[in-house]
């Protein structure tokens, strides 16, 4: 099935897969950098806050890096958790697409809670989650823009694959999936993009390792 590819090269911005990829790759990175120089981590009681950190880098990855790749987007953070600084995730609005980020386990794997958690905010752009709405796209409706999954993940803490996806809701599969593991990085400055990505995390880090900590045992993490 061809379905997402053409619409990625028909209706996206060309450079989205590269950005969203990177994004992913490089939050892994980090936090496999993080677990390095952090002994405290290492512990095996510490592995819990793994998931918690990672899924804040990836957070603040996105965010940094469509902004410093000037893709026309807008971002929304909105709870998931019952506890105080605990899970967020995040909606993305960019050409052709209303997007979120999930880890599977599996690259095929259909992340049911983030199709359902969204199911109600897709159907149309009334909805609250944007402070202030650009209108990017021109129609919104049922499909239009269409909402992608940006699935990531791997085994034993290491990432296997990054895949875009558009989930049938009603059925519980995908429609298509594309991956963009290794998606090309269409950008004028990517060395300066990486560079200001991982001062984000470092600046970001101590606060994630703080709240994984805190958080443990208290979502599954």
């Amino acid at each position: 099935m061809n379905m997402l590819s053409e619409h990625l090269k028909m209706h996206c911005d060309a450079r989205l897969p590269g950005v969203l990829s990177l994004s992913i790759r490089e939050s892994y990175r980090f936090l496999e950098e993080i677990i390095q120089r952090e002994k405290v981590l290492q512990r095996p009681e510490m592995k819990k806050t793994w998931g918690y950190i990672r899924h804040g880098l990836i957070d603040v990855g996105l965010k940094q890096v469509l902004q410093s790749s000037n893709i026309d987007h807008e971002i929304a953070d909105k709870a998931s958790s019952r506890y105080r600084n605990g899970h967020t995730y995040l909606m993305i609005e960019t050409k052709g697409a209303i997007l979120t980020p999930s880890k599977v386990l599996r690259a095929s794997a259909v992340p049911r809670k983030a199709i359902f958690r969204d199911k109600g905010s897709i159907l149309n752009k009334r909805y609250s989650l944007f402070e202030d709405p650009k209108d990017i796209n021109q129609e919104y409706n049922e499909v239009n823009p269409p909402f992608m999954l940006l699935t990531y993940g791997g085994t034993n803490h290491e990432l296997s694959f990054v895949r875009l996806g558009l989930p049938d809701i009603e059925n519980r599969c995908w429609m298509d999936q594309v991956d963009i593991t290794n998606a090309p990085v269409v950008l004028a400055n990517p060395e300066e993009i990486t560079n200001e990505l991982h001062l984000s995390f470092t600046l970001e880090a101590e606060e994630l390792i703080k709240r994984g900590v805190k958080n443990v045992g208290k979502e599954g993490i």
